[in-house]
């Protein structure tokens, strides 16, 4: 049976708040730390200062080095692409929309306490709903429960779709959580266009069944967003599929807490970080 929208929404809630902590979310500030950068002043070149900011305009007519200086933003942009297709109903344990709403809940609270302004873009094979950028205790209320009650009009997935719109409507560069189980193709040329103009973290939801159920000889399976049914002896696994798991990515399993990677994942973005 399943569980009523305002029971989830409440269990999603209680989860998340036992999660944050002072190290959470000083790993979240930290990761994304001077992204958003705005044009403070000049001054003369100093020794050991990187070339590439010397403002040549200004060094012509000075007759001398001088170097932009920036200050760094307070506020980012960020946005979460939630995928709400029927593929996300899919669970052995619980289902990977639970999962995926856990995950959107934990960046929306990560994101509010650094004082960002997020915008929510949930899609299936269509873009179901697009809520703009604000922020604010009843801002992120009001992006939980729309997320929580959603009934999805369409069943597929498309994420390329989702991805064209939002380089649409989002000019500023911002920091991009895309959650999905990314059962859809053709989409990695859209993914790299949209790393190159705004700084994309991929979350990547899967259930252990997908990936470890044995099967002996042909056995039957339906899809569940087109509802059709097809004979195989292996789980399909798009090429897409594939090289997304190279890639740098969070990966988060309906088997264990969705913490620990996440966690992982800020750490090693500061490690490298601190190294460049």
């Amino acid at each position: 049976m399943a569980m009523p929208e305002h029971s989830l929404l409440r269990k999603i809630k209680l989860r998340t708040r036992r999660k944050m902590n002072t190290v959470f979310t000083g790993e979240y500030r930290t990761a994304f730390k001077g992204l958003g950068l705005h044009f403070d002043s000049v001054r003369e070149y100093q020794y050991g200062d990187d070339v590439r900011t010397i403002d040549w305009n200004v060094s012509a007519r000075m007759n001398h080095l001088y170097v932009k200086q920036y200050s760094e933003e307070r506020e980012l942009s960020v946005v979460l692409m939630v995928d709400m297709s029927a593929s996300v109903e899919f669970g052995s344990r619980c289902s990977k929309r639970e999962l995926v709403l856990d995950a959107a809940t934990l960046f929306l609270y990560l994101a509010q306490m650094n004082n960002d302004r997020i915008s929510v873009l949930l899609f299936s094979d269509r873009v179901e709903k697009f809520i703009r950028p604000r922020k604010g205790d009843r801002y992120i209320l009001r992006v939980l429960d729309e997320m929580a009650r959603l009934e999805p009009k369409g069943r597929g997935t498309d994420i390329g779709g989702a991805i064209d719109f939002l380089l649409q409507v989002m000019k500023k560069r911002s920091v991009v959580f895309l959650i999905s189980d990314f059962l859809d193709e053709g989409y990695l040329i859209k993914l790299k266009r949209l790393r190159q103009k705004h700084d994309l973290i991929t979350v990547m939801v899967s259930d252990p069944m997908e990936r470890e159920m044995n099967l002996f000889g042909l056995a039957e399976f339906v899809d569940l967003e087109t509802g059709e049914t097809f004979l195989s002896d292996a789980l399909p696994e798009s090429v897409e599929m594939a090289q997304l798991r190279d890639m740098d990515c969070i990966h988060l399993s309906t088997a264990g807490p969705m913490e620990g990677p996440v966690l992982r994942y800020f750490e090693k973005r500061n490690r490298a970080v601190r190294r460049g």
